[in-house]
């Protein structure tokens, strides 16, 4: 029986883009920097974590099960997607795209190129079209992508200046990770929802939308969306060090302290917390019922779920791509 692609595993085996050859190696080992991941026959460089485009990135590709399971029991609710882009359509994207433009800056080759850089490269990663980003001024560190059927993606000073170059490139992939699964909608509903914005949804007829079971399902998808998102984060970077201390620095990034922050420790922290959750029934209880109150999964939870990912035989296909995906540069 063939092993699971989503199942972590010790060691996965990767056909060489350049030469053809098969290629087995310990995921741990690669982990400690995919650079160096190298073919035994050409020497090539096995992976594509440098920058480059992946034109082959498709969304079963990133797309977390949970997500996708959660994602198909909204969309089976009928006429659902159709009555929602009606209600929000072109309006609330104009609202969006106004209040961006009108109260933040909007980055491009001229403004804030460096950041317009990388918001390129992580679309390249991505294999998606960017939409407008706009740096908004605000201390909070946080980044967000709104709108309907325009979205637009948007990074607040705050972790801008908290984050390193690479750690912003992997926020902006997850950004683009949401556009590219279509999160999008669905996403601004929740948030209207737990904004309180019912009297909208009254106006189309769509209150039972904000009844008890269905609004949980909204809520349930909404995290496990970000979990995908996470996903393209860690594509768009290639690098797992990066992608944790990016969610280390969510968790409690400090510029006076960022030098002191340690990744394999708070890997460690994630691994305890993992352990009391799994073994303490009251834990585990009063963490599921909080969660429901939660916008994001707990971070620790977040990289607990990159890990696994970044040993699985799916993680490192999407980074292999197929002998002769682009030409022989070693």
């Amino acid at each position: 029986m063939a092993n699971n692609p989503e199942q972590p595993q010790e060691s996965v085996t990767v056909s060489c883009r350049f030469c053809g050859a098969m290629n087995r190696f310990s995921t741990e080992r690669a982990l400690l920097d995919l650079q160096k991941v190298i073919c035994g026959q050409c020497k090539g460089k096995l992976l594509r974590v440098s920058g480059e485009p992946l034109t082959d990135l498709r969304n079963e590709h990133i797309a977390h099960p949970w997500d996708r399971e959660a994602l198909a029991k909204l969309k089976a609710i009928p006429y659902l997607e159709q009555i929602l882009g009606k209600l929000l359509g072109s309006t609330f994207d104009k609202l969006q795209r106004f209040n961006h433009l009108g109260s933040g800056i909007r980055v491009d080759a001229r403004q804030a190129p460096r950041l317009h850089k990388l918001y390129l490269e992580a679309a390249g990663r991505i294999d998606v079209d960017p939409p407008p980003l706009f740096l908004v001024q605000r201390p909070d560190v946080n980044a967000y992508t709104t709108g309907a059927a325009q979205p637009l993606v948007a990074v607040t000073t705050g972790l801008v200046d908290l984050m390193s170059d690479r750690e912003i490139l992997g926020v902006l992939g997850h950004e683009l990770a949401h556009v590219k699964l279509g999160h999008v909608l669905m996403r601004t509903v929740a948030i209207l929802v737990a904004n309180g914005a019912l009297a909208l949804l009254n106006l189309a007829g769509l209150a039972q939308l904000a009844l008890g079971p269905l609004k949980m399902v909204l809520f349930k998808w909404y995290q496990m969306s970000e979990l995908s998102a996470d996903r393209g984060e860690l594509v768009a970077t290639g690098s797992l060090t990066t992608h944790i201390r990016t969610h280390m620095m969510l968790a409690g990034g400090s510029t006076k302290l960022a030098d002191e922050l340690d990744v394999a420790a708070f890997v460690d922290q994630a691994n305890d917390a993992e352990a009391m959750r799994d073994s303490e029934l009251f834990v585990s209880i009063m963490e599921m019922l909080s969660g429901s109150q939660r916008s994001h999964p707990l971070v620790v939870w977040r990289v607990h779920h990159a890990i696994n990912w970044a040993r699985t035989q799916a993680f490192y296909d999407v980074l292999a791509g197929a002998p002769g995906s682009r030409p022989l540069i070693p």
